[in-house]
């Protein structure tokens, strides 16, 4: 964490969703950590633990029947409280989201200089040539040469690389200054995401973005950002600078996860896995929620829901965490 007051600050955040004559679900039951201008927090987790729902809910893009709970605080207001000019400020100039399929998010018949340049022309009042003037530049940034060229142009006449550096364009043309991106590079080849991710990671620092980083890739995760958050069934379970993850980890799931990573091992050594199924939040028990997947799981597990209480230079929600750490890098060693 940096010496700076947290731009934003998400404290117990929980998700309920509540269908019509349905039972209510929950989706998150508690995610709570804060992010500075100019740190990357990488929230990682298997699919389904909650990590897009969590970035949605800060930027209010949750379904019309899901309800949140808890605070998600933007430079000290709750943005869920936000209306009128505030909030039009806020989801149009202060708060930016990357989407990860910009195919499912760009109108296939309008034009990608209609596209990018409407939050110009619609929340700050400039003409279409002057967004357009404004545009050209933010691209040749981002590596997208010829950039009245591809103004021009539309979705279907782009490469999924091209397209997502389009997407970036979209996110940064108003200036904000907490950028979300959720999983923005799963669609795309390795290569390519690379060139996105050193994007994203040049742009966050040169304009002093807060960036959250959702992944479901770990690695990915400690290569560009400052701390990891480590989510599980709509909990976040860890939290550590991603310098000292994998030598500080102390949750049996984060372990569990860095085991799991391919890696340069003997020819044909089987890959560790994680037993069982990933769990949704609605689907724990009311104990931990990863005990039915643990190897070290004991009765207070089972009964107790751990709170997630620092540790360290971080933050750990097991009851075990203290007792564990020579059973954790057994664990690595044999993996």
């Amino acid at each position: 964490m940096t010496d700076l007051a947290p731009l934003l600050r998400v404290d117990h955040l929980g998700i309920d969703l509540h269908p019509r004559r349905q039972e209510p679900r929950t989706l998150v039951h508690d995610a709570s950590f804060a992010l500075a201008p100019g740190e990357a927090l990488g929230l990682v987790g298997e699919s389904g633990s909650g990590k897009s729902l969590t970035s949605r809910a800060i930027i209010r893009l949750l379904p019309r029947d899901a309800r949140p709970r808890g605070t998600v605080a933007f430079d000290g207001q709750d943005v869920h409280a936000l209306h009128g000019d505030r909030l039009t400020r806020y989801l149009g100039h202060d708060a930016a989201m990357i989407f990860q399929n910009p195919r499912a998010h760009i109108n296939p018949v309008r034009s990608l200089g209609d596209f990018l340049t409407e939050p110009l022309v619609c929340h700050h009042g400039l003409s279409r040539a002057e967004a357009r003037e404004r545009l050209v530049p933010l691209l040749a940034e981002i590596g997208i040469p010829d950039g009245p060229r591809r103004l021009a142009q539309y979705p279907h006449q782009l490469s999924g690389g091209l397209l997502q550096r389009m997407m970036i364009a979209f996110a940064l043309v108003t200036g904000p200054r907490l950028l979300l991106a959720d999983e923005p590079t799963t669609a795309l080849d390795v290569t390519t995401q690379r060139d996105v991710m050193a994007i994203l990671d040049e742009q966050r620092h040169e304009r002093h973005l807060a960036l959250l980083f959702v992944t479901h890739d770990l690695a990915l995760a400690t290569a560009v950002c400052d701390r990891i958050a480590v989510m599980y069934a709509g909990t976040i379970v860890e939290q550590r600078p991603a310098a000292a993850l994998h030598s500080g980890r102390r949750h049996p799931y984060t372990a569990g996860l860095l085991a799991a990573r391919p890696g340069l091992g003997a020819p044909g050594a089987r890959l560790p896995v994680i037993p069982g199924r990933p769990a949704a939040a609605h689907e724990t028990p009311e104990g931990c929620p990863f005990a039915p997947r643990c190897a070290f799981a004991e009765d207070r597990c089972r009964a107790e829901r751990p709170p997630l209480r620092p540790d360290g230079d971080g933050g750990v929600a097991c009851h075990r965490a203290d007792e564990l750490a020579g059973d954790l890098d057994r664990t690595k060693e044999e993996a």
